[in-house]
């Protein structure tokens, strides 16, 4: 959830490479003269990227070798592309590029007597037809971009990172290839390829993009419908629910209705063509219920339904179970966000993410992706607050405006009425008797979510039918976009699979009475880093039966047995100090290995003893925390790391919570300053890995201080009302020897 990507943000990455390229020659560049300038840099770039030696940037290269006609050369490393994605979306992975293909195989066709139209006409049709129907659906993303768009992009790329400087790194360069391609390709064959797509898109499928349905309280909801022509009876539907309102859903209801369904888009209240006013979360459990009676009433419905999507789209399945319509046969909850539990706060504790967020889905009946991906606008806004020392319901009126649904949020810091009717509630749960297949990741923004779902329905129906595909993904891997590598660690050969071909055969089973995917083979499916297999469990209850106790020692060692006296470590945190604003560099993607462990950043660091033998890990920690502070309140963050044979260290596990919260989430109950306290931690996130002879466990426990978080205080007031004032007096926290982590590991 706290990361929205477009589909072609996900599809390359760029390198980092230190060399610079003089470009001094060019006094004055811009669209007159880009074309020298690229003439220049197409030959040294590739004598560096071939100095390199590096393949993993062919995404920017085959592009460059475009731009310089070197058309052999750019189709093999397309190919190198598409083959990266092919393990884990080899639909989309086949259309990947096919823009580039088409083009260069016309122009390497074409002779002076053949018409340029004609040859295009016939290698586009030749490169449709060669793909399966799955795949020919996505075709049309890829030929989408206008002309307008792309020459407004690169000249806006000159202006910013190109004009006036005397020397470019190579990153720059490559984009620079990459933005003209881009631009080249647009003006060549957005005319001629695009129309012809979507003319042999209509032939196979009817679309209809602005079908309006009233709720039984007389509120529009704008749906959009897409019927599979290729299938005459009336057949099960496939709905998605969203809040990124945009034309582009269609290209994806297509993909899900090649499948042998129809498709039927629910634009969450307000958006897209409904009049009525943005309100994330708070209406989808009735006006799902409300559409799904539409929809079985039309001619090319059958009566059954079922439901898929993540993040915001995986949350509004639950919702939709609160008032379980008989007609909803099965959902496949995605990385779905579990409002008040994850987002928009996380053990209580609210995220400065909300409002850029809140400000991506409501400034208008679309999403503002421009304002949404302005990386450095949100990034200097949070440091803004950060140093100000002002309250953080303060934080949209530095922005520059007061957000209404921002400070209704704020105004429920507890896991309240308001939250908990957004989904369903024990009751509900127990009446939950259709088939899910939940799908998340290790490093899942909203693995939390996902987990609490899950948990809540086995617990209130222990007969519940509910499988769950857990792996080394982040937010977007369950989702059906698995890569090779997640925040710098390449996952095991077995992790990249195709997880898309997983849930249509789960349709095909709950929908159309297939078998169930041989993938499943038990209730909790998992894979094991390190070790590259997958497992399986029936019950979380089974990886509790294999955890380890470590107490945290007063020599900061985590040991299995339990010091005889008791003793504490002190640990010292001044909440009014902001020099250290400039760490806090929020764009960057986090990485799961790092070099070094920062020891006073207002934390407490305890270490195990080195492994003797290869270890399993799978599970989820918990802990308990004796401990007492000179306030009222705190927000404590844990983190479990692995501490690698060769010194690095690797993420395993992390987890914030508000200390007046964490014995309950929907009432808060403040500390006695200087009493000492004992604080639950509970249902972290689940991780399963390979812990190698040799490594050992460390734990950091401290205060969370940040500008991507409220800043607890621990006055007792309400969070969102704390100013730096009230950080007169440093935090003084006293860590305690009878605490003690759980970690389940299988020795």
């Amino acid at each position: 959830m706290k990361k929205i990507l477009s589909l072609a943000t996900l599809f390359f990455s760029l390198l980092l490479f230190s060399q610079n390229i003089s470009i001094s020659q060019f006094k004055k560049v811009d669209s007159s003269n880009i074309k020298s300038l690229l003439n220049y840099l197409g030959p040294i770039v590739k004598k560096q990227t071939t100095n390199n030696k590096d393949t993993s940037d062919n995404d920017n290269l085959f592009r460059m070798n475009f731009v310089m006609g070197d058309y052999k050369t750019s189709l093999e490393q397309l190919n190198t592309v598409r083959n990266s994605f092919m393990k884990g979306n080899p639909k989309m992975a086949a259309a990947m590029g096919a823009q580039y293909e088409v083009y260069m195989n016309t122009l390497q066709h074409l002779n002076n007597k053949q018409d340029f139209n004609k040859t295009y006409q016939a290698e586009l049709l030749k490169k449709y037809n060669s793909l399966a129907s799955s795949t020919q659906v996505f075709m049309p993303f890829f030929f989408g971009l206008t002309p307008k768009e792309t020459k407004e992009d690169l000249s806006s790329f000159i202006k910013s990172d190109i004009a006036g400087k005397s020397s470019i790194d190579l990153k720059t360069a490559l984009l620079l290839f990459r933005k003209y391609g881009s631009n080249l390709i647009a003006e060549a064959t957005y005319t001629k390829g695009l129309p012809l797509l979507e003319k042999l898109d209509q032939e196979s499928y009817t679309v209809n993009d602005s079908v309006i349905v009233y709720t039984k309280d007389k509120k529009e909801i704008s749906i959009s419908t897409v019927i599979n022509k290729k299938i005459q009876h009336p057949r099960p539907v496939i709905i998605v629910n969203t809040i990124y309102s945009s034309p582009g859903n269609i290209g994806t209801a297509k993909q899900l209705a090649s499948n042998g369904y129809s498709c039927v888009y629910i634009n969450t209240r307000g958006k897209y063509h409904s009049k009525e006013t943005i309100e994330p979360f708070e209406h989808e459990y009735q006006d799902i219920s409300d559409v799904i009676d539409w929809i079985v009433q039309q001619p090319w419905s059958n009566g059954k339904v079922g439901m898929i999507g993540g993040s915001y789209l995986g949350f509004s399945q639950w919702a939709a179970t609160k008032k379980l319509h008989p007609a909803l046969k099965t959902i496949i909850p995605q990385a779905p966000v579990g409002i008040g539990i994850d987002y928009p706060m996380s053990g209580n504790v609210f995220m400065s993410y909300m409002l850029r967020w809140i400000d991506y889905v409501t400034v208008n009946k679309l999403t503002d992706s421009a304002g949404f991906t302005n990386e450095k606008k949100w990034n200097d806004l949070y440091k803004k607050w950060y140093t100000s020392g002002l309250a953080f319901n303060k934080l949209d009126s530095i922005n520059g405006k007061k957000n209404e649904i921002f400070q209704r949020w704020l105004k429920h810091p507890s896991y309240d009425a308001y939250w908990q009717s957004m989904t369903p509630d024990p009751k509900e749960y127990s009446k939950i008797n259709i088939p899910i297949l939940t799908t998340t990741g290790y490093f899942d923004d909203d693995q939390l979510g996902a987990m609490y779902y899950y948990k809540n329905h086995i617990k209130y129906n222990p007969n519940a039918d509910h499988y769950v595909v857990i792996g080394p993904y982040d937010h977007y891997g369950p989702q059906g976009y698995i890569t090779s590598e997640v925040m710098g660690v390449k996952i095991d050969p077995i992790a990249e699979f195709e997880l898309n071909e997983i849930c249509y055969q789960w349709f095909d089973y709950t929908l159309k009475g297939k078998n169930k995917p041989d993938f499943l083979k038990g209730k909790i499916n998992y894979e094991v880093m390190g070790d590259n297999i997958w497992k399986s469990a029936n019950s979380m209850q089974e990886f509790d039966q294999t955890k380890i106790k470590y107490y945290l020692g007063e020599d900061l060692k985590l040991g299995e047995h339990k010091a005889n006296k008791s003793a504490f470590t002190t640990l010292n945190v001044n909440l009014k100090d902001r020099s250290d604003v400039d760490k806090f560099i929020l764009t960057d993607e986090p990485q799961l290995i790092s070099t070094a462990i920062q020891e006073k950043d207002n934390s407490t660091i305890f270490i195990s003893e080195a492994f003797d033998k290869d270890t399993e890990l799978t599970g989820s920690f918990s802990a308990s925390l004796n401990f007492s502070i000179n306030k009222k309140d705190c927000d404590i963050v844990a983190e479990l790391y692995q501490v690698l044979p060769d010194g690095k260290y690797f993420l395993l596990s992390s987890y914030l919570t508000r200390a007046s919260y964490a014995k309950d989430r929907s009432k808060r109950q403040l500390l006695t300053p200087g009493k000492k306290e004992t604080i639950p931690v509970t249902d972290t996130p689940f991780v399963s890995k390979k812990i190698e002879k040799g490594s050992k466990l460390l734990l950091k426990i401290g205060i969370k201080k940040s500008p991507a978080w409220q800043i607890n205080y621990g006055t007792g007031k309400d969070i969102s009302t704390e100013t730096i004032k009230d950080a007169e007096v440093p935090m003084e926290i006293r860590w305690y020897n009878e605490s003690f982590v759980e970690i389940p590991l299988k020795k």
